[in-house]
């Protein structure tokens, strides 16, 4: 299985550029195989709406810097939101400086933050005539890996092509973080990664895997988030974390699913009981070890994103703890040949 951390989203302490790059070089040290960084920088000003993050390509890049074998993924990208011709750039020489490591999500902007994005007096950029509406991921991603594959743009009857391209031919893995049904099956029909929210139940990340692959898609191709925390034991880990649970589902509903411009979830559930049993994972090591094998097991998912705090609700101390106690004490059951299965 592959497991990821979040890179720049506020949690482990990351917001700022060399604290990222410390979680980066422990991250890897750890043996994590990916670190994620997401959109959204904007701040509700007077509201806690939304917390502003680090721009994430400068941040993925300054930890590139520093590491050599960890995963460099993004979720997900507003894609509309930006220039194409920018965006496949800066990319691309992400991933020729980091040796071809970048994995690309993709993902749709609330309506709301797109319009806050390009202000209320804005209008389609003549001088980019396939710059696609903020509502179009498909039309987007279609150009930018349209460049990376040699597309040219004509412009006064000359042809430009826009470079570099990408250390990965013919472009890093796509994944696609889908809140609809049409757009898992988008994901699926394209050949793209599907990844699942955090805050999706294990019903909802089941209902998911089985459009996903019903479409064309691979189980192994499904990358899904999960609230974790680790502690010496069963009681202490939910003792620790109850509280926790508490802040963030009401947190979560007062959102209404929005996280950094993100629709995190469509028909949201966020009972605290039911969020602590069923969607996130919690325990001592070999219980969370056992929740994890349900996924590969039963579902068939590989790729597992821990976030060991969600919108700031867990201290860096408990983050820290839970990202070690994983690595050192929880992989290590993963592979062993047999986990005993635990109830939910």
């Amino acid at each position: 299985m592959q497991f990821g951390l979040p890179g720049g989203r506020g949690d482990l302490d990351s917001s700022a550029g060399n604290s990222a790059v410390e979680l980066a070089r422990i991250s890897e040290s750890l043996g994590y195989d990916s670190l994620w960084f997401t959109d959204g920088h904007l701040d509700s000003v007077g509201s806690r709406r939304v917390t502003a993050r680090a721009a994430p390509i400068p941040l993925a890049t300054a930890v590139a810097a520093v590491t050599r074998r960890i995963s460099l993924g993004f979720t997900a990208l507003h894609l509309p939101l930006h220039d194409p011709i920018r965006l496949a750039a800066d990319l691309a020489t992400l991933d020729r400086l980091c040796g071809g490591r970048v994995i690309l999500g993709v993902g749709w902007p609330l309506a709301a933050y797109a319009q806050a994005y390009r202000g209320d007096d804005a209008q389609p950029d003549a001088t980019h005539p396939d710059a696609p509406g903020a509502d179009d991921l498909p039309e987007a991603l279609d150009t930018i890996v349209g460049y990376w594959r040699g597309r040219t743009r004509t412009v006064g009857g000359a042809q430009y092509r826009v470079g570099p391209t990408p250390a990965q031919h013919p472009h890093p893995p796509i994944e696609v973080a889908a809140r609809t049904d049409e757009s898992v099956v988008w994901a699926a029909s394209r050949g793209y990664g599907l990844s699942l929210s955090a805050v999706a139940t294990t019903e909802s990340v089941a209902a998911s895997v089985r459009l996903y692959t019903s479409h064309g898609g691979q189980a192994a191709d499904v990358r899904v988030e999960r609230f974790c925390l680790v502690a010496e034991s069963d009681g202490a880990a939910v003792e620790r974390a109850t509280p926790i649970v508490v802040r963030l589902t009401r947190r979560l509903a007062a959102l209404g699913g929005d996280e950094h411009g993100h629709q995190t979830v469509g028909t949201s559930d966020f009972d605290p009981g039911r969020f602590q049993d069923d969607t996130a994972i919690i325990g001592g090591p070999a219980t969370v070890a056992r929740q994890v094998a349900l996924l590969r097991d039963e579902l068939g998912v590989r790729r597992v994103n821990l976030r060991p705090s969600f919108s700031g609700t867990a201290s860096l101390a408990l983050q820290q703890s839970t990202v070690r106690l994983f690595a050192g004490k929880v992989r290590p059951l993963l592979a062993l040949p047999t986990i005993h299965r635990v109830s939910r």
